[in-house]
Parts: C-alpha cells; sequence; structure tokens
C-alpha cells in the first residue's frame, strides 16, 4: 500500500467532522447517551477557530492506491511555563491519532504522528503531551515518548 499523510484544511471542515465523530463513538462507546449534537457543535466550532489560527494541525491518511482515507489525527499547541526542558514554553497536545481497524499494525499511525512531530518542529515546538489507548503505547514508546511522563522533549 502506498501511504500519504496530507494536512487538513478548513475547507475539509464535513471530512474532519465525520472523522472526528468517528473516532469519538468509538472511544467513548460506553458513555451514558452523549449529547452528540452539542458535541458535533461544539467540535466544529473548535476547528473553525483553532485551524483558522493555527493552533490545531489536522491530518489524514490516505491509501494512494485508490485515495481512500483511513485515518485521521491532531496536534493543539498551546503554552505552558517556560521550564528547563521547555525554554520557549510551546508543548503540542498529539490527540485522535485513529486508523481504520483494517489497516492498523502497518505503519499508519506511526506515520501520521511522525507527520505531526515534523510539524511541531517546524514550528519550534519542544515538548509534546499524550494521551494513549493500551494498544497504541508501544508505537509512542517506540517513537519516544515516555509511558511515566507521557511526554515527549523534540
Amino acid at each position: 500500500m502506498k501511504l500519504s499523510i496530507k494536512r487538513a484544511s478548513l475547507d475539509e471542515l464535513d471530512m474532519l467532522m465525520e472523522w472526528r465523530m468517528r473516532v469519538l463513538a468509538e472511544v467513548f462507546s460506553d458513555s451514558e447517551q452523549p449529547d452528540w449534537e452539542a458535541i458535533r457543535k461544539n467540535n466544529e466550532d473548535y476547528y473553525k477557530e483553532t485551524l483558522s489560527d493555527g493552533t490545531h494541525t489536522a491530518c489524514f491518511a490516505v491509501n494512494e492506491d485508490d485515495g481512500k482515507i483511513i485515518g485521521c489525527g491532531g496536534i493543539c499547541y498551546q503554552k505552558e511555563m517556560p521550564s528547563p526542558d521547555n525554554l520557549t514554553g510551546t508543548n503540542g497536545y498529539l490527540m485522535n491519532i485513529y486508523t481504520l481497524p483494517e489497516y492498523r499494525g502497518h505503519g499508519v499511525g506511526r506515520r501520521m504522528v511522525e507527520f505531526l512531530i515534523d510539524d511541531a518542529k517546524k514550528r519550534g515546538t519542544e515538548k509534546i503531551y499524550l494521551e494513549s489507548a493500551k494498544d497504541a503505547k508501544h508505537l509512542y514508546e517506540e517513537i519516544g515518548f515516555s509511558d511515566m511522563q507521557d511526554y515527549m522533549k523534540i
């Protein structure tokens, strides 16, 4: 499979929302009757604001063999107080790295994470945080995240 990772734009809001809602439905499948309408509206507002002001980068993984989107991911940029391990105080929060189940285990998630880490480095971000599903912990540890800290100095 030939794979490419592409930055998502605000012009693709409908596709971003389709994927965001898919991720949330899987992650929160055992939640008691969430207000999906409010969640969708708030996520649309989030994307409109943060993709416009550059505080969020979203991406899609595309199977170039058939043009199908097979995964998505994002990183949210924020500031924290500067410290010895983050002199600028800029950091990213890696979120919603999601691959369709039938494509998992083929490096799709890794490629999206590498794409987003590269984006963070270009912005001068010094630290990236994340939360991870148990199934993905090994991937993040291989890339350089510590299980004890859930962040990576870049």
